[in-house]
């Protein structure tokens, strides 16, 4: 009889324990995913690396740190260069690279990684879990594309305490221009009403981010800004890389310039009409490369 009734209680503790267990790594699983999440950058440019430490906003915009994060941790960005210099305002990246790293010209060699062939299986379909944008209302295709969490796009923040252009400031990019027609469905966070539908240039980011560079912050509607420069430390590094740029333009002389127009660039996507469309890219004469990015902090 007591040999019965210790048996049982000996279950019962199993039990009991056993659902303690998974409650506690249910707990432990979302405590890995903070509000504030944190990177790393590590930038080469004229034989120095920059290291550029930044703070994610996914209490502000959870699917679109969801994707970026995601695409870091598949190694995406590594080996990535910043394509497309804008002086005035920022610098593009998270889209080409080049054929040889070390000795390829930066005009003729510059190419683009393939983020469509990336993030698809074999079979054609997307291999990434953050899905936000489908062909269809169902949501039953789904897309490798990320809609925007910005103003133009419908999206808000409660007391509108999102984040806007700042020095070092990391948002979303995309060169689809407005004039491409199609539409495709969306689902964005907050959301009340399901997918709804909307111009495909404010939901076709893919991997591409700029870093602002300007000294004065403004809003920003077209594109998301989803993270800041983390601590002193990273301001200093990207203030000696940009002060490393201007030396190097210094030394090109009246003539030299930092930038060379690449005119007319094909890229190709089938969300537009014809397939594809052409940008022109302002791309730096001395490579800056996007050596590693991960993520620090989840």
């Amino acid at each position: 009889m007591v040999k019965a009734i210790g048996g049982k209680l000996g279950k019962l503790f199993s039990v009991i324990l056993a659902s303690m267990l998974l409650i506690g790594c249910a707990f432990m699983f979302t405590a890995c995913e903070s509000k504030r999440p944190e990177i790393s950058m590590d930038i080469s440019f004229n034989g120095e690396t920059y290291t550029l430490n930044y703070k994610l906003y996914r209490d502000l915009y959870s699917q679109t740190v969801a994707h970026y994060i995601e695409l870091i941790d598949l190694g995406y960005y590594n080996g990535t260069v910043i394509h497309d210099y804008k002086a005035s305002d920022r610098m593009i990246g998270g889209g080409y690279t080049y054929d040889d790293l070390e000795n390829g010209d930066v005009m003729d060699d510059l190419r683009e990684i393939g983020y469509d062939s990336f993030t698809t299986n074999e079979s054609g379909e997307v291999s990434l879990k953050n899905i936000t944008v489908w062909k269809d209302a169902d949501r039953t295709v789904a897309t490798n594309r990320l809609h925007g969490e910005f103003s133009q796009n419908g999206f808000s923040i409660d007391n509108d305490t999102g984040l806007s252009n700042t020095y070092g400031a990391l948002g979303t990019y995309s060169y689809v221009p407005e004039s491409k027609e199609p539409h495709v469905y969306y689902k964005y966070s907050g959301s009340k009403d399901g997918p709804g539908k909307s111009e495909y240039y404010k939901n076709s980011t893919e991997g591409m981010f700029y870093i602002f560079l300007a000294s004065s912050g403004s809003a920003e509607s077209r594109y998301c800004v989803f993270g800041e420069l983390a601590d002193e430390d990273s301001k200093t590094a990207l203030d000696n890389l940009l002060a490393a740029i201007d030396s190097y333009v210094e030394g090109l002389g009246d003539d030299g310039a930092f930038t060379e127009t690449k005119a007319d660039v094909v890229i190709e996507d089938e969300f537009v009409d014809g397939g594809s469309y052409n940008v022109d890219f302002e791309v730096p004469q001395s490579k800056i490369v996007i050596e590693s990015v991960e993520v620090t902090k989840y």
